[in-house]
């Protein structure tokens, strides 16, 4: 249950990392990485992400995700060359956290919030995918996360994942009541995989898209 949770919920939230699934927290708190084959098609071709959540407490967070080869970097912005052909320039300020090294001709990965990044991922001493674990957001509060992927084919897929208890489950519809109140109904049809055993009581973490469950992890109480 926990490693599947892990791939999606960081997915959504690291997202672009090195062509590979990303490390997620969980049920719990830990933060272990786990790969799974539909997570790695979407960080796979992806260029950009926009990201919103909410946590447990009601709060919110939103940022963007850029992935590319770095043209131009100096102490107060960076450069990306997309794969859709995109240039982005996002701003480097004394908030900004870089693992690895920014050099020139090298791949990056960049969060940021209204073009000031916030954390960059670089090739280095600390590599992409030795930094996935650090994702830039408190997972082990979100519990829902929106996430829209733009490729380097200029398509898009967006994504929503919530995740909490289970209040009511059919062969037709699935309802989860999130730590922040709220509860959300999804459809579920013969395209929906179910891992782990679905119960009233239990938790569940689903992903979904226009309000049908895609995929639900579950973990039955007890």
């Amino acid at each position: 249950m926990k490693r599947g949770i892990r791939v999606v919920l960081l997915t959504a939230a690291a997202m672009l990392v090195a062509g590979s699934a990303v490390g997620v927290a969980g049920a719990g708190h830990g933060k272990a990485k786990a790969k799974g084959h539909v997570a790695k098609q979407l960080v796979r071709a992806g260029v950009h992400a926009d990201v919103s959540l909410i946590r447990a407490d009601g709060t919110t967070d939103s940022f963007s995700v850029d992935r590319g080869t770095v043209t131009a970097s100096n102490g107060t912005s960076v450069t990306l060359l997309r794969r859709d052909g995109k240039s982005v320039t996002l701003s480097l300020n004394s908030s900004s956290k870089v693992r690895g090294t920014i050099s020139t001709g090298r791949r990056a990965l960049v969060f940021s919030r209204q073009a000031v990044a916030f954390r960059v991922l670089a090739p280095g001493p600390a590599s992409l995918n030795g930094a996935m674990a650090a994702a830039p957001v408190q997972l082990a509060k979100v519990v829902h996360l929106e996430v829209s992927i733009l490729r380097a084919d200029s398509t898009t897929v967006s994504r929503t994942l919530d995740r909490g208890h289970v209040t009511a489950a059919s062969t037709t519809s699935l309802s989860v009541k999130r730590d922040d109140g709220q509860t959300v109904t999804f459809v579920v049809n013969g395209s929906t995989r179910v891992l782990g055993k679905l119960a009233v009581g239990g938790r569940a973490v689903v992903v979904s898209n226009g309000g049908t469950a895609l995929r639900v992890l579950a973990r039955a109480a007890g």
